[in-house]
């Protein structure tokens, strides 16, 4: 396989592995939801999307893995103590190819022998393709009851998990 098959080869492969948005699913290549418990009420949850994924996307995402990680250790309700959307941008550059056709021609005339011969090459420069990963994160608290209706960080676990469930695309409806 010359070099130019085995660029363009990678190319195709990695387009395969991440052409499409990350799905719901725990953090792994193509990114996820991670959660890290903080104290007794208190988790620190994350959601990093891949290229494909937008930031309204990881946002709901991000949302609906509070409401299941409040489900999941037993509360009702929980309140956004923090959080931040970010996005990080970068690019990947595929290789320039060179290709060439050579032509000659030869004659012989008694002792001597002539010729000549022409190369012509074409160079075909490579693609920059940029692209933006978002990612968020929050910290909850998490409580047990009512959730107070005068706190709009405040959010009934169960009714996130009601309402934004079908969705999201490979949700699980309740718990971790």
């Amino acid at each position: 396989m010359n070099l130019r098959h085995a660029a363009a080869f990678a190319v195709l492969a990695i387009s395969a592995l991440s052409a499409c948005a990350t799905p719901y699913q725990a953090k792994g290549f193509r990114g996820g939801y991670s959660d890290t418990r903080i104290d007794s009420n208190t988790a620190m949850v994350a959601y990093r999307g891949n290229a494909y994924t937008d930031r309204q996307t990881v946002q709901s995402y991000l949302l609906y893995r509070c409401a299941q990680v409040t489900v999941g250790d037993g509360y009702d309700y929980f309140v956004l103590t923090s959080g931040d959307t970010e996005a990080r941008h970068g690019a990947i550059s595929t290789p320039s190819t060179y290709s060439s056709n050579t032509t000659a021609s030869a004659f012989t005339s008694g002792n001597s022998a002539f010729g000549n011969s022409q190369t012509v090459g074409i160079v075909n420069p490579g693609q920059t393709i940029s692209y933006t990963k978002y990612g968020a994160n929050a910290v909850i608290k998490m409580f047990k009851g009512k959730k107070p209706s005068d706190d709009p960080q405040a959010y009934d676990a169960h009714e996130v998990i009601q309402y934004m469930g079908p969705n999201i695309e490979g949700a699980v409806s309740e718990g971790k």
